[in-house]
């Protein structure tokens, strides 16, 4: 289980909308997480009549396509959905140290940080970041900056094995210009801080993979793509899609997804990284 009572700390704004210091209420931004039901009426209404003989579908089977959607967008995201706690340990560089530090975080966005330190290889903890000197207005773009420029500065404590703190900046001093896996920095990030809520917009994008995958599944299924039935001279004929009978709307669905893609890409992480550093 992950601690989150020790110094713990957050940007005291929204994580969707991005910075928002408070809403109106009239939009409605987060949901519950799509549910067999939603997924039904939002994108299976008048499909479910048309599935193939015998093909039907439970609600434990539309949640494992649910799971499995929600797994893959987060590999094309590169975001977690739910809030997760993650550790990690980035590299020294002495030029983002001269930026006030200046971590980037591989998850983001970045909800709250937990602990950041300084870590030897044995795992001691030699100097422990105050939560106070931690900057979180960049959280949302997995920036992590120390900013120690308080009017309290002499009163901060600081944790950790204090009699060797002085070892960890002989890196600077001795002009070392990058030390791998020099801070440890423990985090929570995901596109929503409410358990078990998610944007809408995440919502859609899950329901659009699901039915897509849904739909490639049962689409072989139809594979005659005409009938036909005589007798005593009288015919009748008739002629299906077949295979190709859910084409048109998995086009539409996959034209979708990648708008939202994108959108949310945009939101949530960041295609191209500027800095003056």
């Amino acid at each position: 289980m992950s601690d989150y009572t020790k110094g713990t700390k957050g940007f005291d704004t929204t994580i969707y909308p991005v910075h928002a210091n408070g809403t109106s209420g009239l939009l409605k931004r987060v949901e519950p997480l799509l549910t067999p039901a939603k997924l039904k009426s939002r994108y299976l209404k008048g499909i479910i009549e048309r599935l193939p003989a015998g093909v039907t579908f439970s609600d434990e089977e539309l949640k494992d396509r649910i799971n499995l959607a929600t797994n893959e967008l987060e590999l094309l995201l590169g975001v977690p959905v739910f809030a997760e706690q993650f550790k990690e340990k980035p590299a020294f560089d002495y030029n983002l140290y001269k930026s006030f530090i200046h971590i980037r975080a591989q998850q983001g966005p970045i909800i709250t940080i937990e602990d950041l330190a300084i870590v030897s290889a044995n795992k001691q903890n030699i100097f422990r970041i105050p939560a106070d000197w931690i900057e979180t207005a960049n959280f949302h773009e997995r920036l992590i900056h120390v900013v120690p420029l308080l009017a309290a500065y002499g009163v901060n404590t600081i944790e950790g094995a204090v009699g060797n703190a002085g070892i960890a900046f002989l890196t600077v001093l001795g002009g070392l210009g990058w030390v791998p896996a020099y801070w440890q920095i423990t985090y929570t990030a995901g596109v929503c801080a409410s358990a078990g809520q998610v944007p809408m917009p995440v919502n859609e994008l899950i329901g659009c993979i699901a039915t897509i995958n849904l739909l490639s599944t049962v689409a072989p299924n139809n594979s005659n793509t005409s009938v036909s039935l005589s007798q005593d001279g009288i015919g009748q004929s008739s002629s299906n899609p077949g295979p190709q009978i859910f084409v048109q709307r998995i086009q539409e669905l996959e034209a979708k997804k990648q708008i939202l893609i994108g959108q949310l890409k945009r939101v949530f992480s960041r295609k191209v990284f500027l800095s003056n550093i």
